[in-house]
């Protein structure tokens, strides 16, 4: 039986590692296409977000560690196609890659809604998704709700030790994850499996009752409003201050956001909508072959090779640069006059190619 339950948990950890890594195209896409000047503080926002998706995927890679699993992330199944549909216990919605604009915006207040009411969870299986991406909960929160009961459950049934089994080499931990974002936490029992699974909830939704993320009270660090009240400072164009309420309007500073001032990409870029030969199939060619190498970066780096997280995020500067490269690329025969952008597709291992960017690690034999 515990086998079942466990393989039950495997499962909804690798869910939860693909979700968090589903809005990273997404909002990666929708931050390449600002114009960083105009709208500083929109930039900065989903800047932020993006780094503390980061940190979840690794939280949530460290909890699937802990009790014995394993982060499948170099798999074609891993990556929604984009526009990915989102469902939801309560609503659907689809999310795709996007320029900056409402709409952009809208969906991923929809990703981070926060919980309104906390729903009777008990901790039955979610079924890991494909296309599309299906929870049976209203909000992220409530599914790692489910997660956090499946835990405790399953501790006072069978006893920590059984539960936390897993090898503890393979955690990332902060000497290997700096950054402004939170503090990674290394897993090792129940405690800090629930402390992560916070970290996690309170950065996207906020602390029960308050638009704040909690990173003040974890980590010491200055204090800024969960990831749904980042965006809506954007949608509404007002910023939160002390004092306001996470079901009201933000009453602070009010902010100027260009909504025009974005780069006209085409939405939902394949790298088959470019003519062979362009210099935008060349470059999306390219940049699929990179974001492929990546997820082999981060594959490694969550099964016992931590030491490689920093060329990880290196190539995500790699990323940004090709992606500003596909940018600047016009498409040929597109009437609209759109550029093309980041595709975000995966290439199976045996059809990756050489680069002189790829790290040692990831040289083709």
């Amino acid at each position: 039986m515990l086998t079942t339950y466990k393989a039950e948990l495997f499962n909804n950890l690798q869910t939860a590692i693909e979700l968090e890594h589903s809005t990273i195209p997404p909002y990666l896409a929708t931050l390449f296409t600002i114009n960083q000047d105009t709208n500083a503080f929109a930039y900065e926002v989903i800047r932020s977000v993006v780094m503390e998706e980061m940190l979840h995927m690794t939280l949530a890679c460290n909890i699937l560690n802990a009790v014995g699993g394993t982060p499948l992330i170099d798999n074609p199944k891993f990556i929604p196609e984009y526009p990915a549909e989102f469902n939801f216990a309560d609503r659907k919605f689809d999310v795709g890659i996007i320029k900056f604009s409402k709409p952009a915006i809208e969906a991923f207040l929809e990703i981070e809604k926060p919980s309104q009411e906390q729903l009777n969870v008990t901790g039955e299986h979610i079924n890991s998704f494909l296309h599309p991406i299906d929870l049976n909960s209203k909000t992220i929160g409530e599914f790692y709700d489910t997660i956090k009961k499946q835990l405790v459950y399953l501790v006072k049934e069978y006893g920590e030790e059984a539960i936390f089994d897993g090898e503890k080499n393979l955690q990332i931990t902060p000497k290997e994850y700096a950054s402004s974002s939170g503090e990674v936490i290394v897993v090792e029992n129940l405690k800090t499996a629930l402390f992560a699974i916070d970290v996690i909830v309170d950065q996207g939704e906020g602390i029960s009752d308050s638009i704040y993320d909690g990173d003040n009270t974890y980590f010491g660090q200055d204090k800024e409003v969960a990831h749904y009240y980042r965006f809506n400072e954007i949608y509404v164009e007002q910023q939160y201050q002390e004092g306001d309420h996470p079901t009201k309007k933000p009453t602070g500073k009010k902010i100027s956001i260009n909504w025009n001032a974005a780069i006209d990409m085409i939405a939902n870029p394949k790298a088959s909508d470019f003519p062979a030969n362009s210099m935008a199939r060349t470059k999306a060619d390219e940049f699929n072959q990179l974001y492929s190498h990546f997820l082999r970066l981060l594959h490694l780096t969550f099964n016992g090779q931590s030491s490689l997280l920093d060329k990880a995020i290196a190539m995500m500067y790699k990323m940004k640069q090709l992606a500003a490269e596909l940018l600047s690329c016009n498409i040929p025969g597109n009437k609209e006059g759109k550029v093309a952008g980041p595709p975000f597709e995966y290439i199976p291992l045996a059809e990756r190619k050489q680069f002189d960017w790829l790290t040692k690690e990831l040289t083709l034999k």
